[in-house]
């Protein structure tokens, strides 16, 4: 992930205008023969349309931007630039075992009690799926 171009991107969508809808984050399997997996990430920012526009900007518009890391790789926060973030980037850490960097609220992993430590890392994700393949 290029840090400096991701916060960038992220910068420019707020400095336009935009507003930050949604973090989320998917477990990517380690293909066969392959050591470990990676995880998928999408930020998406929305952009509300305005009446008296076309019909496709009054229903406003959202993009995102996708990254895919390797497990271990680090992610900067956003949460300087879109203060919500927070619990976005806390929960990325705490159920899927994601290095987010430079959050601006740190809980500590303190935002959820889950009975599995780290529930969608790939460890706990395969384990699940052995255990499913036995019975």
């Amino acid at each position: 992930m290029d840090r400096t171009a991701f916060l960038s991107r992220v910068e420019a969508y707020r400095n336009a205008g935009w507003r930050l809808a949604l973090i989320n984050a998917t477990t990517v399997m380690a293909a066969e023969g392959e050591e470990e997996g990676a995880f998928e990430l999408a930020w998406g920012f929305a952009r509300d349309g305005r009446p008296g526009e076309g019909a496709d900007e009054a229903a406003g518009t959202l993009e995102l931007i996708r990254e895919t890391v390797k497990l271990g790789e680090e992610v900067p926060s956003v949460s300087g630039f879109f203060g919500a973030a927070f619990l976005y980037e806390n929960e990325l850490r705490e159920l899927f075992g994601i290095d987010v960097t430079g959050i601006e609220v740190d809980l500590k992993g303190q935002l959820y009690k889950t009975a599995t430590r780290i529930p969608f890392s790939h460890r706990a994700v395969r384990e699940r799926l052995e255990r499913e393949a036995r019975s």
